[in-house]
């Protein structure tokens, strides 16, 4: 007996947008970190005020932005493509400079640097297994699938 192919769904515009939303806003803090340590703005001033206002201010972006994209919810929920490659890189590259600014914040938050090794292996362990699932799922963008 030949069981019918299980079809996979097809996502709107709506879900894709609100993944990568809320994922650029857990890693925004980081990302800005990253160009905090580049230019040596913590050398100016007080790094951990600064990353206090900075999680106030990406806490109220994220109210703003959850609203907007209730707004639009509608007109986005009528887009849909059959694959979303370009907002899967955009997710890439929002996470890797995310766990970039992760050993930033661990290093001005005091972390001893024989040890930031370990956490990244962690992170970067948990972030492929989580980008791989949501890139199969969602994205409909699988690596691991041979041709």
């Amino acid at each position: 007996m030949i069981t019918p192919k299980r079809r996979s769904k097809i996502y709107s515009q709506y879900e894709i947008n609100v993944i990568n939303f809320y994922a650029t806003m857990i890693w925004l803090l980081p990302m800005i970190l990253v160009v905090t340590y580049v230019f040596e703005i913590d050398q100016k001033l007080n790094i951990n005020q600064f990353i206090f206002w900075l999680a106030i201010a990406n806490f109220i972006v994220t109210l703003i932005g959850s609203f907007v994209i209730l707004f639009k919810r509608d007109d986005w929920k009528r887009q849909v493509k059959a694959e979303y490659r370009t907002e899967f890189v955009y997710l890439l590259f929002i996470c890797s400079f995310g766990v970039l600014g992760f050993v930033v914040f661990y290093d001005y938050m005091g972390g001893d640097r024989q040890y930031v090794a370990n956490f990244i292996v962690i992170i970067g362990a948990i972030l492929i297994y989580i980008l791989l699932n949501l890139g199969r799922t969602f994205f409909k963008f699988d690596y691991m699938k041979k041709k």
